[in-house]
C-alpha cells in the first residue's frame, strides 16, 4: 500500500506447471478499488485470472533489478504505450520475519494443513507480521484454494516508493482501507516474500476460464 491510496502486488513466478517456465506479474488498486492486471509475457494473464478478477488487463514488460540484497528496483511499461509504473523497495529481515520462516514454513503437508497447525500459523503470521487477520489457507475471489505458508525469506518494506504514468503514488504506508482478494488480505506490514504459492493449476481450469464457464 502506498500514502495515496493505491496498493500494489508483485508476483515474479521462476518456474511454474503452466505452459510458461516462468512469468511476472503487477496489480494495481486504485483508491477507487480498480483493479489493473500487468502480465509479462501477456498471455499468462489468462492464468492469473483462473484465480482473480480484474477490470483492466495490460500485456506489459516488467523488469526486476536486485540493485542489492535488500534494494529492490521494478519497471513496468504496458505494451500499448498508455502505463509506465517504476517502484522502489528497501528491505530488510528482522528476527520475527526469520522466526515465522523457521517456524511457520512448510510444504502443505497433510500435517501443516490440520487444523491446529493453521491455527498455529494464522496465529503466529498475525503476531509477527499480518497484524490483521491474514490467514495461510483460503480461496480466492473465484473460489479456488491457495495456500501461502511455504516462505524461503520474508523481509520487511522498510521504505518505498513509485510513480505511475508521472504521478507520484507516495511512500509505503500500512493500509488504512479495506482490500480484499477473497480471504487473502493485504498485512498491515508491507512484506516481500521468497518462496512457493500452493494452487491447484490444470489445463482443464484454463479452458474453463477462457469459456467463462
Amino acid at each position: 500500500p502506498f500514502s495515496s491510496a493505491y496498493y500494489l502486488y508483485l508476483a515474479s513466478w521462476d518456474s511454474t506447471p503452466t505452459g510458461f517456465s516462468s512469468f511476472s506479474n503487477i496489480w494495481v488498486v486504485t483508491p477507487e478499488d480498480k483493479r489493473i492486471l500487468f502480465a509479462d509475457p501477456p498471455a499468462s494473464s489468462e492464468i492469473v485470472c483462473i484465480y482473480h478478477d480484474f477490470h483492466e488487463i495490460y500485456g506489459a514488460s516488467i523488469s526486476l533489478d536486485w540493485a542489492s540484497e535488500n534494494h529492490l528496483l521494478v519497471q513496468c511499461a504496458s505494451l500499448n504505450g498508455d502505463h509506465e509504473l517504476n517502484v522502489e523497495f528497501y528491505l530488510h529481515e528482522t528476527l520475527s520475519s526469520r522466526l515465522l520462516v523457521a517456524l511457520a514454513s512448510s510444504p502443505p503437508t497433510r500435517f501443516m494443513v490440520s487444523k491446529p497447525m493453521t491455527a498455529i500459523s494464522n496465529f503466529l503470521v498475525d503476531l509477527l507480521v499480518a497484524k490483521g487477520g491474514s490467514t495461510m489457507i483460503g480461496k480466492t475471489e473465484t473460489g479456488q484454494p491457495y495456500y501461502n505458508g511455504a516462505a524461503d525469506r520474508l523481509m520487511l518494506v522498510k521504505k518505498g516508493s513509485a510513480t505511475m504514468n508521472g504521478k507520484d503514488l507516495g511512500d509505503v504506508s500500512s493500509p488504512t482501507w479495506p482490500i480484499e482478494f477473497g480471504d487473502a488480505i493485504p498485512f498491515v506490514r508491507p512484506v516481500i516474500k521468497l518462496g512457493t504459492l500452493y494452487i491447484p493449476y490444470e489445463e482443464e481450469m484454463l479452458e474453463v476460464n477462457r469459456s467463462g464457464i
